[in-house]
């Protein structure tokens, strides 16, 4: 078949289906662009997001109730029009909640959790949906904090634990009335990581609050965490005595001191290190005024500057006494 090109008809018929042709084309492409933009069309298909470990609004007066049995968290499953659940996860702006437990008043309840916030266009669903919680009158007390430390343990042979400070002396208790009965013991434990500790101990600790078998009871603390600092205070060390005669001389006798028999012949010393460090031997005064005869004195031990502690804290002391005429008799049956 051949196309008279000549002829105008021929021509403006060519010329007709081309222009059909390329416009079906442009319509089609902005028919597909709008489809693809149109956001009825991104509503149209359905979507599901779970959503774990939200925390649960607890709809009671914390004042007058506590509650016991609620889980900390709880899981969410939401389904609906993708638009919808889209713009619901970016803002966040929903809860899950528990029915008004001031209603219920006190006594155990099954209660149903619930969500809030949410567009009445997705469904949801809540795991756990239903458990039982009790609801009590709520009770506070205040209550001292003991602290509990293993000296011997934890501290290097020498050293002991002084008076622990605590930023906090004592705690408020709340919780509900059955359990506050039951509260036996408010402590703080200290174990330090390191043993042989010879330095000042500074701890945040948990308080506990303990029954009488030692179990931990659910109540709230405020503060729920304390400063503790045990001082690390002296060490011991073990030293040589050495006897110092004072007082007034008779110039008729002659003194010589010795520790009395069954006596140490050391002495323990507790004090500041640097002061323990210093210190070579102990030294006892022993004052013989008026002093005439032999005789055993007990003498207590007086600490020197930085010296805490001695053991033993006295000490008995044999004092011999000679005559100048027995020191003469004694001269002259030796050179005989």
């Amino acid at each position: 078949m051949k196309w008279n090109l000549d002829n105008n008809w021929v021509t403006r018929f060519i010329a007709l289906f081309f222009a059909i042709l390329l416009f079906s084309f442009v319509y089609y492409e902005e028919a597909s662009r709008n489809l693809s933009t149109n956001p009825t069309d991104g509503a149209s298909i359905t979507s599901t997001e779970v959503i774990t470990n939200m925390p649960i609004d607890i709809n009671v007066d914390r004042d007058r109730y506590f509650v016991a049995g609620i889980p900390e968290t709880a899981t969410i499953r939401l389904e609906g029009p993708q638009a919808i659940l889209t713009q619901t996860l970016a803002t966040q702006n929903f809860n899950i909640v528990t029915p008004d437990l001031n209603e219920l008043g006190p006594g155990s309840h099954t209660v149903r959790l619930e969500a809030e916030g949410i567009s009445s266009q997705l469904d949801y669903s809540i795991s756990p949906s239903d458990f039982s919680l009790t609801v009590e009158e709520k009770r506070v007390e205040e209550h001292d904090v003991r602290v509990e430390f293993n000296d011997s343990t934890h501290l290097a042979e020498g050293y002991r634990a002084g008076t622990p400070v605590l930023s906090s002396e004592r705690v408020r208790i709340s919780g509900a009335e059955s359990t506050m009965d039951e509260i036996a013991d408010v402590m703080v434990v200290v174990v330090p990581e390191d043993s042989g500790v010879t330095d000042d101990i500074d701890m945040t600790l948990n308080v506990l609050v303990l029954n009488d078998m030692g179990d931990p009871l659910n109540v709230n603390i405020d503060p729920q965490q304390i400063d503790v600092t045990i001082p690390v205070e002296g060490t011991q060390r073990t030293v040589p005595i050495v006897l110092r005669e004072t007082g007034t001389v008779d110039e008729n006798y002659t003194y010589a001191l010795e520790i009395a028999q069954g006596e140490p012949e050391n002495i323990k010393v507790t004090g500041e290190t640097d002061a323990l460090e210093a210190l070579n031997n102990f030294s006892v005064e022993v004052d013989v005024s008026g002093i005439t005869e032999s005789t055993v004195r007990t003498v207590p031990l007086k600490l020197p500057e930085d010296i805490t502690e001695t053991d033993p804290e006295e000490l008995e002391v044999l004092i011999r006494v000679t005559t100048g005429d027995e020191e003469a008799s004694t001269d002259e049956g030796t050179s005989e």
